[in-house]
Parts: structure tokens; sequence; C-alpha cells
């Protein structure tokens, strides 16, 4: 993002926060309850997830050839290396033999041994060593494999498709957001790790979180809102994705700053939501990205999330500070917007009201839902079509 873009969303954010209001919604919007909770739409949902692009990571994962890094996506065990000539490939984590998952973690590896039976891989994918071979006689060494599911790095992220006869074209995907994400380069920055939020919760309902800081006044009374301005966001949609800026609580100090003199990015955080399940924030010190994925049934979910960092972590009381701002995000998440929603999700099943009402000050939270709902209508026409 180019800095006088960065200042007219400062302009934005600074009228937003000095009239005490946000980007409005042209009405309010009602969601069905059974969104949440309901079996079919739970399995729309996977159908929706699998048929799209899915960001797995950051391109700092694989820093050079040899590298490999091992991600969960709807459940799946997926491997991504980067090959001798620098291309990223994935893999479903599935030997050919028994199923075993071949390797776990990150790392920087050649070849890759399954630990059940020895069968070998190298880093392109193929089959290199059966042990008692002789008990294999259709098993063919370097033109059997493993299963390769399109991949690609693209905007800094790493991207696969879980089908692997899918056309992978991210660049489609983003449209117009495409060049933005890539300009913040937070995807190149250090990888500081990942944690997993396995939750009672609708995978939709994790999503929701993200979508709008109407909350933050009340929920995170003791954390975000001490930084973070509640009720109070710049709205965009760029298609099925959308931005939203959220204004520090020092953004009205500006109006005593000349506009040549403003650093946007010590007064905002930048919120990105990309179809259907990312969401990236962007801070002047990380860059956040939160993978969430519908769980075996409606009431549950997982969330993967990642943190980088454009610090210098060689230097220890850096990379220190550098992992407690994860932690501190990461324990909000988890003890504030989680917990509470645990409690929606056992009203929701309990079926006391048939239907959740978004304000108009939530234009986030009605985008995500009427992008969700347009898509599976899509779906379910191309299906009745065949």
């Amino acid at each position: 993002m180019d800095h006088d873009q960065l200042i007219d969303l400062t302009r934005r954010a600074l009228k937003l926060a000095r009239d005490k209001t946000t980007d409005l919604a042209p009405q309010q919007h009602t969601v069905d309850a059974r969104e949440y909770t309901s079996l079919e739409r739970h399995d729309h949902d996977k159908a929706m997830l699998m048929a799209s692009p899915q960001l797995v990571g950051y391109v700092s994962e694989l820093p050079g050839p040899g590298t490999y890094c091992t991600k969960t996506v709807m459940g799946r065990s997926v491997l991504l290396t980067r090959t001798g000539d620098g291309s990223v490939k994935a893999f479903n984590n599935v030997c050919l033999h028994r199923q075993s998952q071949i390797v776990t973690g990150c790392g920087t590896a050649k070849r890759f041994s399954c630990p059940y039976h020895a069968w070998t891989y190298d880093n392109s994918g193929r089959l290199v060593g059966v042990p008692g071979r002789e008990g294999f006689p259709e098993v063919t060494l370097k033109s059997d494999g493993l299963t390769e599911l399109p991949a690609t790095e693209f905007a800094g992220f790493l991207w696969v498709a879980l089908d692997p006869g899918t056309t992978l074209d991210v660049a489609a995907h983003l449209g117009d957001l495409a060049e933005e994400l890539d300009s913040w380069g937070i995807g190149r920055w250090s990888p500081l790790g990942e944690k997993v939020l396995d939750s009672p919760i609708n995978w939709k309902l994790a999503v929701d979180t993200f979508a709008e800081n109407y909350h933050f006044a009340t929920v995170h009374r003791q954390t975000f809102a001490t930084i973070a301005r509640s009720n109070c966001t710049v709205f965009d949609s760029y298609g099925p994705h959308h931005r939203l800026i959220f204004p520090l609580n020092a953004i009205l100090e500006l109006d005593n700053v000349p506009e040549d003199q403003w650093d946007p990015f010590h007064n905002m955080v930048v919120i990105y939501a990309l179809f259907p399940n990312i969401v990236l924030s962007v801070t002047i010190a990380n860059g956040e990205l939160f993978r969430i994925y519908p769980g075996p049934y409606p009431g549950r979910s997982i969330t993967v999330h990642q943190n980088s960092t454009p610090l210098d972590l060689s230097d220890e009381s850096v990379a220190a500070g550098a992992q407690a701002v994860f932690e501190y995000a990461h324990a909000t998440v988890r003890d504030e917007d989680y917990r509470l929603a645990e409690a929606l999700q056992a009203n929701l099943e309990a079926g006391a009201r048939d239907r959740l009402v978004f304000g108009r000050n939530e234009p986030g939270l009605q985008h995500r839902h009427i992008t969700w709902d347009r898509a599976i209508a899509g779906h379910s026409q191309a299906a009745a079509r065949l």
C-alpha cells in the first residue's frame, strides 16, 4: 500500500474518530441461526472451502531450496517443499503404502522417510526407496509418488488447492487486492510459529469475531480497547474480500500534527478478510494470519494462528518481545473472543431465537455473510445443472 493511500485511509479514520461514528452499511441485516448449527449448511460450507484457493502460510516458511513445512488444512495434512529450482510444491502428506503421515513440522530435507516402513520420497514427491521392494511388484520407483496438489507462492503467501485436478488461479481470486497485499511484505517477514485453537464454536462464529470492533469496549475492555477505538471502522470491499481499518486511540492527536508529518502505521490496525476463511492483521510490528476451518460438525472449528515480524530476531530481546506480542494477541482471542463465542454457540444450538441481527455499524459482518451465501447459492445452482 503506497503512502498516499495510507494517508487517505488515515484521513477517513480520523474523521470517523473525531465524529465518534463508523462506516455504516445501508441497512440492518439478519442471519438465520441455523447457519451456525445446521449439518446441511455445514456440508455446504466445507464444499465452499474445498473449492476455494487456500492460503496456508508465509513464503518465509520456505526460505530456500530444500526447505519444507507441513500444514493441516480442512483436517488434511499437507506437505509443502521448495525444490532445487526454487519452485514450491505441495502434496498430500500421506504415504502410498499405509497412509501414514510422512513428516511433521518444518525444516530442511532433500528426502522424507515414512516413519512406519521407511518408504522414502524426494522433495519433488517421487518415490525413491522401498525396503523389501520384492513385496510390492506393482510399485515403480521414481514413477510413483505422493499425490501432488496445485501450489504456488503469490503476494508473499503460500497457496494450495485441495483438489489435485483444480486450476489454482490466485491472481483471479484476489483481484484488485493482490497488489496491495503483496506491498505489505508480511509474508516475507520472519515467521514466529503457529498456535492452534480447537474450539466448540462454528467456524463462521470464529470469523465473525474479527469482522467488527463494536465489541472492543465490552469484551476487550482491559486489552484491545486500551489500544484501539471501539465501534469505529473504515470499511472497503473488494469483491468477496474486504478490508477494515481499526483506528488506534491516539489517532485524535493527529488533529495537531501537519499531514506531512503523519505516520499512519502508528495510528491504525489493518484487517483483511480474504474469502472464504482467512483473516490477516497488519500492524507496524507484526503480520498475523488466522486460518479458520470448519470442524467435523457444526459446533466445532479449528483456528490456526500464525504471526510474522519485520524485526531483527537475531537480537534476543527483540525476539522475546515479538513472541510476547504474539502470546498476548493469541491469549486475548482465546480467552476473550472465543470464550464468549462458546456461550453464543450454546444459545444458537438451544434454538431460543431463530435470527441474529447485524447492525449498520457492522458492515464487515454483513459483507462476509452475504458473500458466503452467494457463493453457496452459486455452487448449488451449478450442481443442479449437472
